[in-house]
């Protein structure tokens, strides 16, 4: 599976600036959802977690490929 080549440009540092950034769209009373580091406040639905453990009794936890699994990144772009 191929990624978007603006994914090379992203670094660790790249981060921050997206906090700052979400920090300022929020002090202008926007919402935002803060997916970019860090972690968020908001529950996990219990289907989630529900296939969190049977991965976990599976044995699956370990990382997954740079690219994620092909089958849950093709499910998510449905």
């Amino acid at each position: 599976m191929k990624l978007a080549t603006r994914l090379d440009r992203l670094g660790t540092e790249t981060a921050f600036a997206v906090a700052a950034t979400a920090a300022d769209w929020l002090s202008k009373g926007n919402e935002v959802f803060p997916f970019h580091l860090g972690d968020l406040n908001l529950a996990t639905p219990a289907n989630i977690a529900e296939a969190m453990q049977r991965a976990v009794l599976e044995g699956k936890t370990g990382y997954c490929p740079n690219a994620g699994i092909a089958p849950l990144r093709l499910a998510l772009a449905e």
